[in-house]
């Protein structure tokens, strides 16, 4: 069995048991460019529902709607916020409309339920209307650029969280490493006396400032253009609507929300959504540095540094036996090269806007979703399996340290410049190590060379 329905371009055939209608049909039929559609982001939804919810409640106060249709309305914007019906919102988040699609397979779901909730069938439109009554007082250019924001609003606190799991991780290791000697290295040379606690501490410190960056960032997305209608006018909603729709929709979703203060800056400008994209890309950017000094840290004790060991989680090679690489590491890195990727598509499309709108609201969307995703994940997975279990390879990373003769300069206040410089060239003439000669010429014994070692880790 199927239903008609019929649109300016003709009418079409649906499945009976679609709650969508036949703008949505010719959206799944023109955008099927991925296998992303919007119901696989519960948020989005949910974000679409809130708004529509708040819209028939708001309409209804101003007297723009029918008690009667409001609460069927909320009903159906109830289920979908508890779930319901997402297999119903097909439309490729990637469609070509602006976000017309998608904004109208909202309406026609939520419309379309609204009507079974009354007893009638779907499609019958003279009773509730996708355009007239779901979307009255809104259009697809301030609903959609508002519902991306309550979407990374209510993605935000587990990514946040999670970035913090990781730093917390970090700075644990830092604490057990605290008396780890080690040499410090820049520009890839050794360069002084450190601890790899401290190491592990500056990355702690880093991650934990991208956290909180990303928190600061994301309160921004709580200013929204919704009662700008199409470009700011505010043309198609009732007087009353605006305030109206702010306080029942900052009530349903618990944070206080508010309007632009200038309607055609909120609908013409995307600076929000690059400024908290921008925000993930260098969250992503400090894990994919860690990630990449825990591979040159964790280089074999023969062939590399050695002065840590990663958990070994599986096989490295499918030719070469017992070989281990440190996948989670260059999984980390391979989430950071994605997350910038999607920055780089965020801040194109951001300033891809003409005129009174931005027409690329979708993509965005699908970018900062997935960044948000792939660092929610990958920051825990990263902890657990790779973080929690990094050993200090103490000896090792010892034996680096008292190889190196840039240490020389921790003694220089203790025996004076000269007698050090001499030291070191006699020690390179004679193939010996600096420390080596410091004892042998009864110097220093091997226990004042390591305390001297750890009072320059921590000179300060």
């Amino acid at each position: 069995m199927a239903r008609l329905e019929t649109d300016s371009i003709g009418t079409r055939e649906l499945p009976e048991a679609a709650l969508y209608g036949v703008n949505t049909l010719r959206a799944m039929e023109n955008f099927d460019i991925s296998p992303l559609k919007i119901g696989n982001e519960p948020a989005f939804i949910r974000a679409l529902a809130y708004i529509k919810k708040a819209a028939a409640k708001a309409n209804c106060g101003i007297g723009a709607l029918e008690p009667a249709l409001r609460d069927a309305i909320v009903t159906a914007c109830n289920e979908v916020l508890e779930g319901r019906h997402h297999d119903q919102f097909v439309v490729d988040l990637l469609e070509g409309s602006g976000g017309t699609s998608i904004n109208m397979n909202t309406n026609e779901v939520i419309a379309n339920r609204a009507l079974q909730i009354l007893g009638h069938q779907a499609g019958q439109y003279d009773v509730i209307n996708p355009n007239d009554h779901v979307n009255a007082g809104q259009s697809t250019n301030d609903v959609i650029p508002s519902a991306v924001k309550l979407a990374v609003l209510e993605k935000a606190p587990a990514l946040i969280t999670s970035l913090g799991y990781l730093a917390k991780a970090l700075q644990a290791k830092s604490d057990e490493f605290a008396d780890v000697l080690k040499i410090g290295r820049t520009c890839m040379q050794a360069a002084q006396p450190m601890t790899l606690g401290q190491e592990f501490g500056g990355y702690s410190a880093a991650l934990f400032r991208a956290r909180d960056k990303i928190l600061k960032a994301t309160k921004d997305l709580e200013v929204l253009p919704l009662g700008g209608t199409a470009i700011g006018t505010g043309l198609g909603a009732r007087p009353g609507y605006k305030a109206a729709v702010y306080r029942y929709l900052s009530e349903d979703v618990g944070t206080r929300l508010r309007p632009s203060e200038n309607m055609f800056d909120g609908m013409q400008n995307s600076d929000s959504f690059a400024r908290v994209s921008s925000e993930f890309r260098i969250a992503a950017e400090v894990i994919g540095k860690i990630s990449l000094d825990l591979i040159i840290l964790s280089s074999g004790t023969k062939s590399g540094i050695g002065e840590i060991r990663l958990p070994a989680v599986q096989p490295g090679s499918s030719i070469m036996p017992g070989k281990i690489n440190p996948v989670l590491p260059m999984m980390m890195q391979q989430v950071t090269y994605a997350v910038v990727g999607n920055d780089a598509a965020v801040s194109l499309a951001s300033l891809g806007g003409q005129l009174e709108i931005n027409h690329f609201e979708p993509v965005i969307a699908s970018r900062m979703f997935d960044s948000m995703d792939l660092l929610t994940r990958g920051s825990r997975i990263f902890a657990d399996k790779c973080i929690s279990g990094v050993q200090a390879l103490r000896e090792q990373a010892l034996e680096n340290l008292l190889a190196s003769s840039a240490l020389a300069t921790v003694f220089v206040p203790q025996l004076g410049y000269a007698q050090v410089s001499k030291i070191v060239k006699e020690a390179e003439s004679e193939g010996k190590l600096f420390v080596d000669a410091l004892i042998e010429m009864d110097l220093l014994t091997r226990e004042d060379v390591i305390k001297a070692l750890h009072s320059a880790a921590n000179a300060e």
